[in-house]
């Protein structure tokens, strides 16, 4: 670690009272960015500390989790400090394989490469009007892993008194069809997806299910699509079920009307008013499940996740 950053660090840690992994020096007028990682779900929260000590401002991220699917999660900060100072820092983490990270610029200039810190945090300036496209994530050799696209980075601005901007796009584990197409079969959503649908082994009398349809990521081009599936009734009652491979960058951080439940074992969030929705996660995949129009849709809900299974594998026998 070089000196400055390592009295950057010294600096916020005096400052904040609390370990800083990751910190920007202060530079060209502008102050020291100090970047530490807390919660669960995991967020980055960043402060920028004035040359007398004191913390300008305060910010916490978006909830994130990089992985080997989606390698980097990333917000765009923008702040109004005293003395009509302006500063916009990319924030980001990245995952274990990825080494260093690149914004991808609006216009011709080049945003440089940028090491990944301590707990996998990642702190660049960026100049003040050229929009963030993408940020890729590199390994030790300097090759692109993956990317995480604009439309899954978070815009956040902060003038002094209020927070303002745009959250990025997360998985919507449990909204309707997006952009993608439909599958032949299981056997072509798998190949296509690169991963075996599981499905549920019960689901709500009068159901009939539909063709599976196979939807790339809007925030990560790279990563495995998910797989839908429908089951529908011809009264309209509506079962649908998402998949991707875990975990999720945008992890489901619960909030007002959501309760923690448990699928087989897997933690989940249920949310029972209106269209009841549940989100869980194993260690391999990710699901949301939606209900509509169906009778008991909370137990519904559960019953029908409880059944999801992997589909058993076949024996040396049957090979």
């Amino acid at each position: 670690m070089d000196d400055a950053l390592s009295a950057a660090r010294a600096a916020a840690e005096a400052a904040l009272g609390h370990p800083v992994p990751h910190a920007l020096p202060a530079r060209g007028g502008l102050p020291l960015v100090a970047a530490s990682v807390a919660g669960d779900p995991p967020r980055a929260r960043v402060a920028w500390i004035g040359a007398g000590g004191d913390a300008l401002a305060r910010i916490a991220c978006p909830p994130g989790r990089p992985s080997r699917w989606r390698p980097v999660v990333a917000a765009v900060i923008e702040v109004e400090l005293p003395g009509g100072v302006t500063d916009r820092v990319l924030v980001g983490r990245a995952a274990g394989e990825a080494a260093a990270a690149r914004p991808v610029l609006a216009g011709d200039e080049p945003a440089g490469t940028v090491p990944v810190g301590a707990e996998g945090l990642v702190l660049a300036r960026l100049p003040a009007e050229a929009a963030v496209l993408a940020v890729d994530a590199l390994d030790a050799s300097g090759e692109p892993i993956g990317r995480l696209a604009r439309p899954g980075v978070s815009e956040l601005r902060f003038d002094g008194s209020s927070l303002g901007g745009r959250m990025g796009a997360t998985h919507g584990m449990a909204a309707g069809f997006g952009g993608g197409r439909w599958a032949a079969g299981e056997e072509d959503a798998a190949f296509e997806a690169g991963y075996e649908p599981w499905l549920p082994g019960w689901t709500p009398p009068g159901l009939e299910r539909g063709r599976l349809r196979v939807e790339p990521d809007v925030a990560y081009p790279a990563a495995p699509p998910a797989i839908v599936t429908a089951w529908a009734s011809p009264e309209g009652a509506r079962m649908l079920l998402r998949q991707a491979p875990a975990p999720l960058a945008s992890p489901d951080a619960g909030g007002r009307g959501a309760r923690a439940v448990d699928v087989r074992g897997a933690p989940g969030v249920l949310r029972p008013r209106g269209i009841v929705t549940l989100v869980w996660e194993t260690p391999e995949r990710a699901f949301g499940l939606q209900l509509r129009g169906v009778p008991d849709a909370e137990a519904t809900a559960l019953r029908a996740a409880r059944s999801v299974v992997p589909p058993p594998r076949p024996s040396a026998a049957d090979r």
